[in-house]
Order: C-alpha cells, then sequence, then structure tokens
C-alpha cells in the first residue's frame, strides 16, 4: 500500500515539514518570524530569554539533514548565520507516519559538520562548495566518513512530534505555498546551487552514492539511459 505522504509532490511534503516545524516552536512558547530577503536560506528569528536569536529550519524525508560547505569547509552557508538549528524529519523513511521536530546547538551543530567534512577529505572524498554535505540524525555506526558527526537526533530528543495523518488534512485544506524561498537543502528539496544540468546530476548523484556507502567518488560508476 503506497503512502500518502511519499505520493505528494516536493513542494507540499517541503510544506508540511516547514509547518510542523513553526509550529512546534509555537507549542514551545516562541513566536517565529520568516526574516524577509534571505532567498533559499528559510532562516527566521524568535525571542528567547529576551534576545533575539536567528533559527534555520531544515526538513528531511530521509533522516539526513545538509548544510553547504563554503571556502574548503571552513564555513557554512546559513550555518554561520544562526544559533538555533531546527530539523523537521519523517519517523521513517518508507512508510512515515509522524513527523519528529528536533532543536539543536548550531555551535555543536557546526562541530559536528566540520567533523564530518574532515573525514571525508581525509578519506580522499570530494566535497563540493556550496553543494549540501548530509549528516545522519540517527546514529550511524558503519565506521565510514559518512557516519562522522551522526547522532544528534539521538542526543536530543524531539521537542514535538505530530501525526502526518493530521498534518496531511490541516494542509488540504489551505491554500498551497511556494517552497521558492525556503531553505531545501535538506532531504525533499532543491538546495541552493542545485544542479541543472544531466551532467550535474550525474555527478551530484555520484557523490551522494559515495559518501552513503563510503567510498570515493570515482568508484561510483553511473548509466543514464534515455529513452524515447
Amino acid at each position: 500500500m503506497s503512502n500518502q505522504f511519499n505520493d505528494m509532490s516536493d513542494s507540499q511534503t517541503w510544506n508540511i515539514l516547514v509547518g510542523a516545524a513553526t509550529r512546534a516552536l509555537e507549542d514551545n512558547g516562541f513566536i517565529p518570524e520568516r526574516v524577509p530577503g534571505r532567498g533559499r536560506s528559510n532562516i527566521w528569528e524568535i525571542e528567547e530569554n529576551g534576545q533575539r536569536r536567528r533559527v534555520s529550519i531544515r526538513t528531511t524525508k530521509d533522516r539526513w539533514f545538509a548544510f553547504p560547505p563554503l571556502k574548503k569547509g571552513t564555513k557554512w552557508k546559513t550555518l554561520d548565520d544562526v544559533d538555533i538549528v531546527i530539523v523537521a524529519a519523517v519517523d521513517d523513511r518508507d512508510d512515515p507516519r509522524n513527523v519528529e521536530v528536533h532543536r539543536f546547538d548550531a555551535a555543536e551543530t557546526r562541530e559536528r559538520f566540520d567533523a564530518s567534512y574532515a573525514a571525508r577529505i581525509e578519506a580522499g572524498q570530494t566535497v563540493r562548495d556550496d553543494f549540501g554535505m548530509w549528516v545522519n540524525l540517527d546514529e550511524d555506526d558503519r565506521g565510514l566518513p559518512a557516519s562522522v558527526g551522526s547522532g544528534l537526533a539521538v542526543a536530543y530528543p524531539p521537542i514535538a512530534t505530530f501525526s502526518l495523518e493530521e498534518l496531511i488534512a490541516k494542509h488540504d485544506g489551505e491554500p498551497a505555498k511556494s517552497s521558492e524561498s525556503g531553505d531545501t537543502a535538506g532531504a525533499g528539496g532543491a538546495a541552493a546551487g542545485e544542479p541543472h544540468t544531466i551532467a550535474e546530476v550525474m555527478d551530484w548523484a555520484r557523490k551522494r552514492i559515495a559518501t552513503l556507502s563510503g567510498v570515493r567518488t570515482e568508484a561510483v560508476k553511473l548509466d543514464c539511459r534515455i529513452e524515447t
């Protein structure tokens, strides 16, 4: 039996996940306000303990989330601009039933991304600037370069969990929103710097497969055939 959420478009699922993230903030006593003029960065602001704090909302449909490195990993797009990272993630990639919303400190998130970047470079992998580098929310005990930095969701349990059935019903009753201005560098959307040609897509796919399997990019061979 197909899963309704998995059958929805990327735009629809993105809106549902971002809606869950902002609702989680509201349920925890905050009033999230979208920062205008940030393009795809999907940055919000909340007031906490009398201070304005910036929040990056990420979404993921496979429990991996990403930030794009810049300047050979010395900087991170969006991550360097915020204090808090909120990740809205489905509970299961193949048969999602709930959305779990996690809150992470941006400094610790960067430490994990720095460590993951360093492990991949040390292993001879290519990590491209301005393309999302993915880290597993769950503990990854495979011992691969991609395993480094994983487990934030284990260290920091969800601040809120919502039924997808409820979220979908609420979404169906609202006017459609565009995800064009949202940061979709997590799974389920395209990041800034996304590939736009077949060659770029193939190159991105090889790097993603290499990351997940723990091998050098050069070891991944893909064949694209288009039948008309």
